[in-house]
C-alpha cells in the first residue's frame, strides 16, 4: 500500500519524454493484471465457480507418521478440534493423547472448519481450501488403518439450518464409505461438541451419527451427555479448548473405546 502523500512540499514535473512518463502505466497495468488473476485463482479454489481441489492434491497438514509392521495405525478424521486448536502443543490434542494411551499410532487427518458438509480455508484450516469429511474419505482410506476415529460436525451448524436432510445424508455417506472402503476395520464415532452450551441441531446431529455409527457397526461415544467440555477448560476464543479440555475429551473417548 502506498505511503500518505506529503502535502507541504510539491515534486517538481519530470521533464517531457522522461522514462518515469512512459513506464509507470505499464507497470500500473502488470500490477493491476497480477492482481485479477491472483484473485481469479482464489475464487476457483475457493470454490466461487462451483469447482473444488480434489483431496488426494491437497498437501497433508503434518509430515505422515511411518508405520511400521505390527503397528496399529489410526487415522483421525475431524475438524479444529482433531487438528490441535487449543493444544500448547501437538502432542497435547486430544487425538494424540487417546493415540498414546492406547498404543496406536496417529495419523492425524484434522483440519479446522470442516464438517461432513463445511470446507474451510486458510483462517480454518491452514491451507487454501480444506474440503468435507466425506471428501476426505479416500483419504482415510488410503491409509488403510486399523482403526477410524470420526469426529466433530459442529461446524455444520449454518448448514443444519439451511438444509437438515443434506446434512444427514453427508453423515450416513461418510460412514457407509468408509465402512465400505475398510471393511475390517474399527470404526469410533465421536459425536460433536462446542465450547457453548448444546442446542436442538447439536443434539439431533448427535443423534444422527449415533444412527449412522449403529448402522456400520462402529462404536458411538457422546461428547454431550453428559458435556464433557466445561467454561473452565474453554480457550480465550470462546470457541476451542485449552490443555484441560483436550484431556477431559481424551478421557471420554478412552474410557468409552475400553468398555468391554
Amino acid at each position: 500500500m502506498l505511503g500518505p502523500m506529503n502535502p507541504g512540499r510539491a515534486r517538481p514535473s519530470p521533464p517531457a519524454g522522461s522514462p518515469r512518463r512512459r513506464w509507470w502505466p505499464w507497470l500500473l497495468a502488470g500490477v493491476v493484471l497480477t492482481v485479477a488473476v491472483a484473485a481469479a485463482a482464489a475464487a476457483l479454489l475457493l470454490g466461487g465457480t462451483g469447482r473444488s481441489l480434489p483431496p488426494s492434491l491437497l498437501p497433508p497438514l503434518e509430515e505422515p507418521p511411518t508405520i511400521a509392521a505390527g503397528d496399529t495405525a489410526a487415522v483421525f478424521l475431524g475438524d479444529s478440534y482433531t487438528q490441535g486448536w487449543g493444544a500448547s502443543e501437538p502432542d497435547r490434542r486430544w487425538s494424540a493423547l487417546v493415540a498414546h494411551d492406547a498404543g496406536w499410532v496417529e495419523v492425524n487427518q484434522g483440519q479446522g472448519g470442516t464438517g461432513f458438509v463445511a470446507t474451510s480455508g486458510l483462517g480454518g484450516c491452514g491451507l487454501v481450501y480444506c474440503p468435507t469429511y466425506l471428501e476426505r474419505v479416500p483419504d482415510v482410506i488410503a491409509v488403510h488403518p486399523d482403526v477410524v476415529v470420526i469426529a466433530g460436525g459442529q461446524n455444520d451448524l449454518t448448514a443444519l439450518a439451511a438444509d437438515p436432510d443434506a446434512v444427514r445424508a453427508a453423515v450416513d455417506a461418510t460412514y457407509d464409505q468408509v465402512r465400505d472402503g475398510l471393511p475390517q476395520a474399527r470404526i469410533v464415532a465421536v459425536g460433536p461438541s462446542t465450547a457453548q452450551p448444546g442446542n436442538a441441531m447439536i443434539v439431533e446431529l448427535d443423534g444422527w451419527v449415533r444412527a449412522a455409527a449403529a448402522r456400520v457397526g462402529a462404536e458411538y461415544l457422546s461428547l454431550i451427555d453428559p458435556p464433557v467440555i466445561d467454561q473452565e477448560s474453554v480457550a480465550s476464543d470462546g470457541v476451542h479448548v485449552t490443555d484441560a479440555g483436550h484431556r477431559a475429551i481424551a478421557e471420554r473417548v478412552l474410557a468409552g473405546i475400553r468398555q468391554p
